[in-house]
């Protein structure tokens, strides 16, 4: 009896958490259309702050961003979108619309064919597909083993044999590509630049030397953290370190 309270309670809990955040939703996308941009992001950013996010609720945030003159976080949150679902094709045009708003332009060093054919490939697709297509080739492979091994016809021991050799490249790709999307997520490896402009230093300190100027909206690949700073690099190869407060991963 009481795992069933138990159990209504937490449905009780998690409808009325459910109708806040769609109320603060409601009232976020009021104030953008009224223009009151600022207020909106604010109303957006409770939500996120609550633990719920969505590629829509990102792609709004990005809008409001704009709107506000806000070009870093408009660059960060269409990114966010993009990252939980690269088909979302509004946030790909608006976030080439804005990037253009970029103070720095930097001269992409090339990386190696098969690195970047890999990258491209394993963003076509959200975690949860990769996911979801990795636990169903998974299952076919079973099956396949079960009808070699047990079936008594030729024809169809050579099928299970070669569906389930398919299914072990399938399972492969579509597994590493689940865990390498996890990984970006968990630990994001891309950050945008927030402040206006930042001085890169050659040491994580204040003291450091000045090695060159990044400005807000600037994407950087992050690397190790010290005490607060952060290595990172920018699309030209160079690096050096910047505080955490300087920028947002992706």
């Amino acid at each position: 009896m009481k795992k069933v309270q138990l159990v209504i309670f937490l449905l009780t809990v998690l409808v009325k958490i459910s109708a806040q955040n769609d109320s603060l939703f409601h009232n976020a996308n009021n104030s953008y259309e009224q223009g009151d941009y600022e207020a909106a992001l604010n109303i957006y950013s409770e939500i996120i702050n609550a633990g719920f996010e969505s590629p829509d609720l990102y792609y709004n945030m990005g809008n409001s961003a704009f709107r506000s003159n806000s070009i870093g976080l408009a660059i960060l949150y269409f990114e966010k979108c993009l990252k939980m679902d690269p088909s979302h094709e509004d946030a790909g045009h608006n976030l080439e619309f804005v990037s253009k708003y970029r103070v720095d332009t930097f001269e992409e060093v090339p990386e190696l064919f098969i690195r970047s054919w890999t990258s491209a490939f394993v963003r076509l697709l959200p975690e949860k597909t990769w996911s979801m297509m990795a636990i169903i080739s998974f299952v076919i492979l079973l099956g396949s083993i079960l009808v070699y091994l047990f079936s008594r016809r030729l024809t169809l021991k050579k099928s299970g044999f070669f569906t389930a050799i398919l299914a072990i490249v399938v399972f492969t790709i579509t597994m590493t590509s689940a865990l390498s999307k996890h990984r970006s997520i968990v630990v994001p490896p891309d950050g945008i630049i927030l402040a206006p402009s930042v001085v890169v230093k050659s040491s994580p300190s204040e003291s450091g030397t000045d090695l060159f100027i990044l400005h807000e909206g600037t994407d950087v690949r992050v690397n190790e953290e010290v005490s607060g700073w952060h290595n990172v690099r920018v699309v030209d190869g160079r690096e050096g370190w910047i505080r955490a407060v300087d920028f947002e991963s992706i």
